[in-house]
């Protein structure tokens, strides 16, 4: 009988585990779903030529890649990699013609940057696999892509951290409806290169070419080729690969296959500012001002950033910001005309403008205290004819209105006659004008 017994809970235990692994860990799946998407450009279009940089949520300067830059002709289509609604379809800066679309049930955004051609509006539901735009190299852009990126936060209208992967974060399908497919390149782990191997490289012992390859090692695939004896752009290495340029391509080489032509010498961050006339003195309300500024340095200018400050620190509404990813910077070309100095009232305040390079260094290349002077407010209360003055002539200007002659009153007559603060104009304010204009007299 024990026997028994000792079978059947075998038997049941068996069975308890038969039902209980599927259930768990489905066989053969992740441990986590998967968010399938469509493939935002063209089937045909998989060739990344720049990859997503972890590094960019550490330092978010467009130093470090924020998105991948997927290789494709220009005019082809943008695809809405997921459904959602459209944020903003317009030009942004650096990032040119982009539509941004927002995925409420992911919390995060997708973005497409560099279009030709945008096919969308501000406040458009889309659906995964619509057409949104089409290809192009607006912008700051070497040629025809599309940046495409993801990311959780919008500041200022403009995508920032934090950045996700497009190759890791989504499972794509090629918009044909044929199951899910992977774009062939993968992200590239963070390697040990340096720059120390930076520099001018012709190609050694190569006869017909040399493969520029989509990362580290023979297993990558081929983006690119270099011509034997062709000169092309290393910006760093490790010994046995180096980070390659050539023909607008941009990988990885073998570095048997190279020998070093000249040496790059690193450069050293630095930045100044030219030409400029800060705000200084007092200033009349009203008038205009334009810094007229012109920033140089040594490494790209990622970041410029600051304006008008009351005099304590905070920031008044007269702020801007730019990001020209360039070794110059004009502040008059868009700087300048976003801060209205004639919108400031009396009162202490601080010109500021900070500058950030690529090597997350910054800048304070400006900083000038200014006051703002109202003139109107240095009018003594009941000068009625504007002249700078208490006279008799006020005092008559007065009586005439309170005598309901034809003379015409002004919203600013009317205020400045109001000299006992009860709102009402009578002979009471009459009484102390002419007090005042006495005492005036007596003064001088």
């Amino acid at each position: 009988m024990k026997n028994v017994i000792k079978k059947a809970a075998a038997i049941l235990m068996v069975l308890a585990v038969l039902f209980t692994v599927p259930i768990c860990t489905p066989i053969g799946k992740k441990a986590y779903a998967a968010v399938y998407a469509v493939w935002p450009t063209e089937p045909k279009y998989k060739n990344i030529t720049t990859y997503f940089n972890p590094q960019r949520n550490v330092n978010d300067v467009s130093g470090y890649h924020n998105a991948i830059d997927i290789e494709a002709a220009g005019g082809s289509n943008i695809y809405a990699a997921y459904g959602g609604e459209v944020v903003s379809a317009d030009v942004k800066g650096a990032y040119g013609n982009m539509v941004i679309i927002y995925h409420a049930d992911l919390k995060v955004y997708t973005f497409y940057a560099h279009a030709s051609q945008l096919l969308t509006s501000a406040g458009a539901k889309v659906k995964q696999g619509d057409l949104i735009g089409k290809v192009g190299s607006t912008g700051q852009a070497s040629g025809n892509h599309l940046h495409f990126g993801i990311c959780d936060t919008l500041v200022g209208a403009y995508p920032a951290k934090t950045y996700y992967d497009p190759l890791t974060y989504f499972e794509y399908s090629d918009n044909s409806g044929q199951g899910v497919t992977t774009p062939p390149a993968t992200t590239q782990p963070e390697c040990s290169c340096s720059e120390e191997y930076a520099g001018l490289y012709t190609t050694k012992n190569v006869v017909t070419y040399l493969n520029i390859r989509s990362g580290h090692g023979t297993n990558s695939s081929i983006v690119g080729s270099i011509p034997a004896n062709a000169e092309f752009k290393v910006t760093k290495g490790n010994g046995e690969w180096a980070h390659v340029e050539y023909n607008g391509v941009k990988g990885y080489a073998s570095m048997a296959y190279m020998q070093l032509k000249e040496a790059y010498k690193p450069v050293e961050s630095g930045m100044k500012i030219d030409k400029a006339a800060a705000p200084e003195g007092t200033i009349t309300k009203g008038d205009s001002f334009s810094l007229k500024g012109v920033i140089t340095s040594n490494l790209p200018i990622t970041k410029v950033y600051g304006g008008i400050y009351f005099r304590g620190g905070e920031a008044t509404s007269q702020i801007a910001e730019a990001a020209p990813n360039a070794l110059t910077y004009d502040l008059s070309s868009y700087f300048d005309k976003n801060i209205a100095f004639g919108a400031l009232y009396d009162g202490e305040y601080t010109y500021k403008i900070t500058a950030e390079d690529s090597s997350g260094k910054s800048y304070e290349l400006i900083s000038a205290d200014f006051d703002i002077h109202d003139p109107e407010k240095d009018k003594p209360a009941g000068d009625l004819n504007g002249d700078g003055e208490l006279n008799v002539s006020d005092a008559v200007v007065l009586q005439s209105y309170l005598l309901n002659s034809s003379e015409e009153f002004t919203e600013e007559q009317y205020k400045a006659s109001d000299l006992n603060g009860d709102e009402v104009v009578d002979v009471f304010d009459l009484i102390e004008l002419k007090q005042a204009i006495v005492k005036a007299s007596s003064e001088e």
